[in-house]
């Protein structure tokens, strides 16, 4: 029997050299794709390189396979499809060397993995805070445990619950990424959009994911009508104020400087008011210049939010602003399908939901609402069976006598399109491109994807074949179109009058 044995002097010297592989390995890397991002950025502009590529980070180069961690598998979907033919570009110039390949590792399979057990406890938060109060202490100590922290989370508003769709895959994408490196390269976070349209759940779905990460960090979420209030109170019981500088606005200041992420909901409320601005803007430059996470929501973009002082405005556009737009009807099934299934309600027929999914449009607030009305008119009314006809009585509330989008077909909607626009139907069919015809075409694509309950490929087989990308260009294009052109808003109320007479 032969015995092996191995020298801890010749083992030491092995596992350090591996180390030492593995960091030079690792320099080689980051040296690599500095390279790469400065051939991207000669292709891309600078604000997609952040959005996209700065939370990407170079691993290992061996064997010219330069290997990058990727915050998710949908993040990197994403940066696949938007950036593929770049990047191959770039390795097929030969930066990587002879046969040289990217190749990428992902520190999470998806945005939307179970959550575990794990920290539950620390995310069953107060729905409010009712009674306000700040920890007392000097600005270089603050005793954070003066008093019992409460974020003002809602547990139920995470990730896994969040329905993600192509009116919102950047803001989620970021968000995730966000919650993965908090006070990192989207500092601070910016979302805007209409009433309804999941920013409070989002935003605060980073604060409870940086919480299930990171329990001991402190996240606070509150409104800004909220933010002005304890700023108010704050001065006037400073004027009261016989605790030795522990209370009033130095308790409040000391307060927010303990924070590692502040999460303020509906900031177009500080307009016109000078003094609640002002204190935003010394909060924010203490906990950006801390390198702490700040996250804003607005109905608005910053572009329209008026009487806030240009310095505060500047900085609400140091990181990355994004909107969140109007569920699409592929999303808006989605979401009905998923607040079902939350109520353990599987058996509604497939009609059902693509009715309310097509009438109910606005925002997921009134889809939501919507469902809770149908359940429990299905309760009271027909004992638990949802149909058609309940369906239609519920929408009715929320919307008066509506039309039944199953009426409105694509070929009427092609037909009153063309009559609208003195052109023959198959000129919309057909691949022409001229500026009427084209503009034509994308019209009624809007209208069969706004009015009817087809998927986007459907939509493009009735359009002569077209692909789903094409659908959805013609869709977004009308939408921001309707935005800004009230000639474009006429046309489509008149075709869809016209439909209404059919």
């Amino acid at each position: 029997m032969i015995n092996t044995f191995t020298d801890p002097l010749e083992l030491r010297d092995k596992n350090r050299n591996e180390d030492v592989q593995k960091e030079y390995t690792a320099v080689r890397a980051g040296e690599i794709w500095d390279k790469f991002i400065t051939l991207l950025s000669q292709n891309i502009k600078q604000s997609e390189i952040k959005t996209w590529f700065s939370v990407l980070v170079p691993k290992s180069f061996d064997d010219n396979i330069l290997t990058i961690e990727v915050p998710s598998k949908d993040f990197y979907g994403m940066i696949e499809k938007r950036y593929n033919k770049k990047i191959s570009a770039i390795i097929e110039s030969g930066l990587l060397g002879e046969n040289g390949r990217l190749s990428y590792i992902v520190s999470q399979e998806s945005l939307f993995e179970e959550n575990s057990n794990e920290h539950t406890e620390e995310l069953k938060q107060q729905t409010k805070v009712t009674n306000f109060k700040y920890p007392y202490g000097s600005q270089h100590a603050v005793q954070k445990d003066a008093e019992p922290f409460t974020s003002n989370l809602l547990s139920r508003h995470t990730f896994e619950n969040f329905v993600k769709g192509e009116s919102n895959d950047l803001a989620v994408a970021t968000a995730f990424a966000i919650a993965n490196n908090p006070g990192g390269s989207y500092n601070p976070y910016l979302v805007y959009g209409g009433v309804g349209v999941g920013k409070t759940h989002l935003v605060q779905a980073i604060g409870n994911e940086i919480l299930k990460k990171n329990p001991e960090k402190r996240v606070y979420c509150l409104t800004t009508q909220e933010f002005t209030n304890q700023f108010t109170t704050s001065i006037a019981n400073q004027k009261f104020d016989f605790s030795g500088g522990k209370g009033g606005m130095k308790s409040l200041d000391v307060f927010y400087r303990s924070l590692d992420v502040l999460i303020l909901d509906d900031i177009q409320n500080l307009e016109g008011k000078p003094g609640t601005q002002d204190f935003m803007y010394q909060i924010f430059n203490y906990l950006y210049n801390n390198k702490k996470q700040i996250i804003f929501s607005s109905d608005k973009p910053i572009s329209q939010l008026k009487s806030i002082t240009e310095r505060l405005i500047s900085r609400f556009q140091w990181g990355i602003t994004v909107d969140i737009q109007a569920p699409s009807w592929e999303m808006r099934v989605a979401i009905i399908q998923k607040k079902l299934n939350e109520a353990s309600i599987n058996d509604v027929p497939e009609d059902v939901i693509h009715y309310i999914a097509t009438n109910i449009k606005d925002s997921i607030r009134s889809i939501e609402g919507c469902i809770v009305n149908l359940i429990a008119e299905s309760l009271f009314v027909t004992k638990g069976e949802i149909n058609l006809e309940l369906a239609e009585r519920v929408v009715h509330k929320f919307l008066g006598n509506v039309r039944r989008a199953k009426n409105v077909s694509i070929e009427n909607i092609i037909f009153a399109t063309s009559e609208y626009f003195k052109i023959s139907e198959n000129q919309i069919l057909s691949r022409k491109r001229t500026k009427e015809v084209a503009f034509a075409r994308q019209v009624a694509m809007y209208l069969a994807k706004e009015m009817t309950s087809y998927t986007l490929e459907s939509i493009g087989l009735n359009f002569g074949g077209k692909d789903h990308a094409t659908v959805l260009y013609a869709y977004n294009s009308i939408s921001e179109s309707l935005k800004k052109s009230s000639e474009v808003q006429n046309i489509i109320s008149d075709i869809k009058d016209s439909l209404s007479r059919m």
